[in-house]
């Protein structure tokens, strides 16, 4: 098996390093993962670490549910491989079963094995229904992902060294309900942004817009949920102006809100929807749903080797009916609810607590240096991570290269009360420390 890592007496030998990735030398945070189940993962020293990032909000569905795990193993047994111009069992039954549970009337389903390139897909099918239309807006804090596209609809990256050769999106402002420009009241601050995008639309690009897309609760900005009249009043923009609205749900999708789906979530139904991490059970997929009113790709202009994966496929079907049979977005609200409740409580002895998020197990606090001036307390964001990793409880951080003060509890969705307690503990007596030491 090529690696560039070996296995030697259960432990990892990184004497062999990736020429791209290397391991950073000295960094306890920086461990390797070897096994996993439902909540919990463990390291090459034996070490069992409560995960509440789902690595990566991906294992919504527990980590290596047997269900998923079996279903998985038995298609390994009667194909794994097919091009994407032929039907296999898992393809038909999954997008069956997608169609089954999608909102509204998006019941066309295309695939891809990872989120950066179902945004893509999306953007295409967008463009593909307005011909001669040059601009995708897309919000002031949005991610979409790492690919050269993605990443240029997605805020921040510090010196990006791809400019040349990345796209251009339109970015506008979108409500804060936390930060609201000039102290305004949320839902006035919610109006003139949708004022801002209509006049964007008419006055600040050339070319027209072939979409707007948007996450429905920003992953990497901020988690804070978008009020529901803005995400109304850009459904009613887009509908006014013949524009195609895209949900790019990668990480609210099945059940982390405690609805299947964001649209389900706010009650507003895109023309697009991006779906990924969650639907499978940690295996790789992701996708869209769009309305059947969009004209569909032409033969060669979507189609990726293995993005019809029959295995991750055939995990998805298992891991999709476990989430709906195990009740999981009942459990999703349960435990979330749960979680903020002793989050406020916490708040009321722990300065650096900013802000407390949700809905559901998309659970974050925000880090300030003063509640008054609510600067963004960043290093005791990072200092929560490192110090949760020697309490053997993973942490989620929003952004990256030290720019995030945005700290997520997101584990499974089968996370029991007992576990998510035991996480907020841990919090709890994290920040205390971080708190004692002065660091902001």
């Amino acid at each position: 098996m090529a690696s560039d890592a070996t296995i030697a007496h259960g432990k990892i030998d990184h004497a062999k390093k990736s020429l791209v990735h290397d391991p950073v030398e000295g960094d306890k945070s920086k461990i390797t993962l070897v096994k996993a189940l439902g909540s919990f993962v463990w390291d090459d020293q034996g070490n069992r670490y409560l995960d509440c990032t789902s690595q990566a909000w991906s294992n919504n569905l527990g980590a290596n549910d047997p269900r998923v795990v079996e279903a998985a193993i038995a298609q390994l047994r009667q194909i794994t491989h097919a091009r994407p111009n032929f039907n296999t069992p898992a393809l038909l039954e999954l997008t069956a079963k997608l169609r089954e549970i999608s909102p509204g009337d998006l019941n066309r389903i295309g695939y891809t094995l990872h989120g950066s390139l179902a945004v893509e897909m999306a953007i295409k099918l967008a463009y593909k229904n307005h011909p001669g239309r040059h601009n995708i807006i897309v919000l002031q804090d949005a991610y979409h992902g790492r690919s050269l596209t993605t990443m240029a609809a997605s805020w921040p990256h510090p010196n990006n060294p791809f400019l040349p050769i990345q796209p251009r999106f339109t970015r506008v402002p979108h409500p804060d309900p936390y930060r609201p420009r000039l102290g305004l009241d949320p839902e006035i601050e919610s109006q003139l942004c949708l004022q801002l995008l209509e006049e964007t639309i008419v006055k600040g690009v050339d070319g027209g817009v072939a979409a707007i897309m948007l996450e429905p609760i920003p992953g990497n900005g901020g988690h804070i949920a978008l009020p529901v009249s803005f995400l109304k009043g850009v459904r009613a923009i887009c509908d006014k102006h013949d524009i195609v609205m895209i949900f790019d749900e990668i990480q609210t999708c099945f059940g982390r809100t405690g609805a299947m789906f964001g649209s389900d979530y706010f009650g507003v139904i895109p023309d697009i929807m991006t779906f990924g991490k969650g639907v499978s059970g940690g295996f790789p997929l992701a996708g869209i749903m769009a309305s059947e009113r969009l004209k569909g790709f032409e033969t060669g202009e979507d189609a990726l080797t293995f993005g019809q994966f029959p295995v991750a496929m055939a995990a998805a079907v298992a891991a999709v009916n476990a989430i709906i049979d195990d009740k999981l977005c009942d459990n999703a609200r349960e435990i979330g609810a749960y979680a903020t409740q002793r989050l406020h409580e916490m708040a009321q002895n722990r300065a650096l607590i900013g802000d407390i998020r949700g809905p559901g197990l998309f659970v974050s606090i925000e880090l300030v240096k003063d509640r008054q001036t609510k600067e963004p307390a960043t290093r005791a964001a990072a200092e929560v991570y490192r110090r949760g990793v020697e309490r053997r409880v993973l942490f989620g951080e929003s952004r990256y290269a030290g720019l995030g003060n945005l700290i997520k509890i997101k584990p499974p969705l089968d996370v029991t009360k007992e576990d998510m307690g035991h996480a907020l503990d841990v919090l709890d007596e994290v920040l205390g420390s971080i708190e004692a030491d002065g660091i902001a």
